[in-house]
């Protein structure tokens, strides 16, 4: 069995890269995974004791939220997110999907951000919308997890951040022109194909 790779990405998010060979030895593939099967329970058990190990973070100590997403002829990755609840409380979902707003002044800048946030992170965007407004086109960028830096670094090199939240998404498509409500990454991505 190949080396798996564990990449934490914040103090509550775990990447797992199996490798084709990982996903043999722990006899396992992405069309069969489901966390009612006993075999899936007993390979996140073990990956959640590799990952304790190598990153010092115990992921034992709250509900999980596991996300998969097939990989590299056999592979998968997995999003490991614990997500802590106060006692009596219930931990708003709201946090995992803010919407994140970017401008761009060209369509050319727009369409290098789209295609590097889909070659790079196609697997975490939950939405995304295109919108136009004074000359500018603006982007709204919904995310699985809390990648705000991430996806920010990949599109300031092509556009602006203007903020994040559910208000300035809600008043951009009050007031802008819609171009695209729906899949605006992977439409225009597709478009340069």
């Amino acid at each position: 069995m190949n080396r798996l790779t564990i990449e934490q990405l914040d103090k509550q998010t775990i990447k797992v890269t199996l490798s084709p060979g990982d996903m043999d030895g722990y006899e396992l593939t992405y069309e069969e995974m489901d966390y009612n099967c006993p075999n899936t329970r007993r390979v996140i058990l073990k990956l959640l004791q590799e990952i304790k190990t190598e990153t010092k973070l115990d992921l034992s100590r709250g509900k999980l939220f596991i996300e998969a997403f097939p990989y590299a002829e056999g592979g998968c990755v997995l999003y490991i997110n614990v997500i802590s609840e106060p006692e009596g409380r219930r931990r708003s979902k709201a946090g995992l999907n803010t919407p994140l707003i970017f401008s761009f002044d060209t369509l050319d800048t727009l369409a290098g951000a789209c295609a590097n946030l889909e070659c790079s992170y196609s697997h975490l965007i939950l939405k995304s919308a295109l919108y136009r407004q004074e000359g500018r086109y603006l982007l709204l960028l919904y995310s699985f997890f809390k990648m705000d830096d991430k996806l920010t670094a990949i599109v300031r090199e092509f556009g602006r951040y203007q903020g994040k939240g559910e208000l300035r998404a809600a008043a951009i498509a009050e007031h802008a022109d819609c171009l695209l409500e729906q899949k605006a990454i992977e439409t225009i991505a597709d478009c340069l194909r």
